[in-house]
């Protein structure tokens, strides 16, 4: 049996041996047909199921499309987050870098304001120094 036999051959080939039949041929025949008769399901199988994979294959199509739409837009949403996520990164680091900027600022803040105070220190120490020569 080729393994892809038409329907129509098989069914030729039924009848074919339909008029062979005879009475001494008949457990042959038994044989015969039923062979014939599951080759002809198989085949009938077989165009059914091409039917069937036809009749999917425009429903198939359409899923891919919405698929593929839903995909395509997914991929525009992730590419919005990642850059969103890259902004936050930025102005994490750009708030780490203002907090360490502040602290510089007070540091220096806390300098200055003993500066000052080391300079009206000596300014007072001053004063009496001249005070103190005044009266010499």
């Amino acid at each position: 049996m080729h393994p892809n036999r038409y329907f129509c051959s098989v069914l030729e080939e039924c009848r074919a041996s339909l008029s062979k039949l005879s009475i001494f041929n008949l457990w042959y025949f038994k044989r015969q047909f039923a062979m014939l008769l599951e080759e002809l399901q198989n085949i009938g199988n077989r165009m059914e199921a091409s039917l069937q994979d036809k009749h999917d294959k425009s429903r198939y199509h359409d899923e891919a499309k919405k698929i593929h739409t839903e995909l395509k837009a997914l991929r525009m949403e992730k590419d919005e987050i990642e850059a969103d996520i890259e902004e936050m990164q930025l102005l994490v680091k750009k708030d780490y870098q203002v907090e360490i900027l502040h602290q510089k600022k007070m540091k220096l803040t806390r300098e200055v304001n003993k500066l000052h105070k080391d300079k009206a220190e000596l300014l007072d120490i001053d004063e009496n120094l001249m005070d103190l020569e005044e009266l010499w």
